[in-house]
């Protein structure tokens, strides 16, 4: 059988087909796509259509996380600011008790010094973190402490009301404390402290009061490390889900894709493979008038 120009060329198309379509796989592979049908692979498409959906729970995950080490982190800061505030009430406490402090005038200015801290507390209990009041458990937007009227406050929000976030699959933590188990008396007991520094009560200001001052500290000291505890376990699943991210991130590269360099490599030989083909072609396919006459 006679080989003519016609089946030469029929034949340098199909070549130069498969080339291409080579050279196209190549350059998928390259932007990440080489999975674009079932067909091209179907066990590597079941893979990765699991690998995203697990990376989708990682990026959730992290999200999460990381709106509970912020929620964390601000009550942790309201905590150690009282925690500042009533250290200065212990220190004007115990400096009430010396004589220097036995004047009319220098009572009064300990006493404003004690109001001054308590309104500075007052705030702290009723502080926000992006627009949600922190300490006012589940009705985040009612105002936690308002004035009782007689120098103290009432708790007007959810009684053991504890806000969480799920971290993991089936795991929560605690995000923040319910306002009733912030010492919420003391605020009563410094406005009584002030009352008792105007009267020269020298016994109740460095006994009772002080006491009382005293015991709210070691109580936000105790809520305090339950938020710190909370951080330590976030920030170990940030851990988890940050390496189990990478590395579903990195298996889905190579199912799907593969590496980089090699994908590279791969498409410049494709590349050079399908150039030369064309070049071969063009010079051993005769190309007169009289061939394609004759084909």
């Amino acid at each position: 059988m006679r080989v003519t120009n016609w089946m030469l060329l029929n034949a340098a198309i199909y070549d130069l087909g498969a080339l291409r379509e080579k050279y196209a796989l190549a350059q998928r592979k390259v932007n990440g796509r080489s999975l674009e049908r079932p067909s091209d692979n179907p066990r590597a498409v079941v893979e990765a259509i699991d690998l995203m959906g697990a990376k989708v729970r990682f990026e959730r995950a992290q999200e999460a996380i990381s709106q509970a080490k912020e929620w964390l982190s601000a009550g942790e800061t309201r905590l150690t600011t009282m925690l500042d505030l009533l250290q200065s009430v212990r220190e004007t406490a115990v400096q009430f008790g010396s004589p220097a402090s036995l004047e009319p005038s220098a009572r009064e200015n300990l006493a404003q010094q004690i109001e001054s801290l308590r309104d500075a507390i007052k705030r702290e209990m009723n502080a926000r973190h992006r627009d949600f009041y922190l300490f006012s458990g589940w009705s985040t937007d009612v105002l936690p402490f308002p004035d009782n009227g007689t120098g103290g406050v009432t708790y007007a929000g959810g009684v053991d009301q504890v806000m969480e976030r799920e971290i993991a699959p089936g795991y929560r933590i605690k995000i923040s404390i319910p306002g009733n188990r912030l010492p919420v008396s003391i605020i009563q007991d410094l406005t009584d402290m002030a009352t008792a520094m105007r009267a020269g009560d020298t016994v109740a200001v460095t006994t009772t009061h002080l006491s009382k001052v005293v015991s709210a500290m070691d109580r936000l000291i105790s809520l305090r490390s339950e938020l710190g505890l909370s951080y330590q376990h976030a920030e170990q699943y940030e851990n988890y889900a940050r390496d189990g991210l990478v590395n579903v991130e990195e298996r889905l590269g190579k199912v799907s894709g593969g590496d980089l360099a090699e994908s590279v490599m791969e498409m410049t030989e494709a590349y050079t493979a399908y150039q030369t083909a064309i070049a071969a072609f063009s010079k051993a396919l005769p190309v007169s008038l009289l061939d394609y006459m004759l084909r």
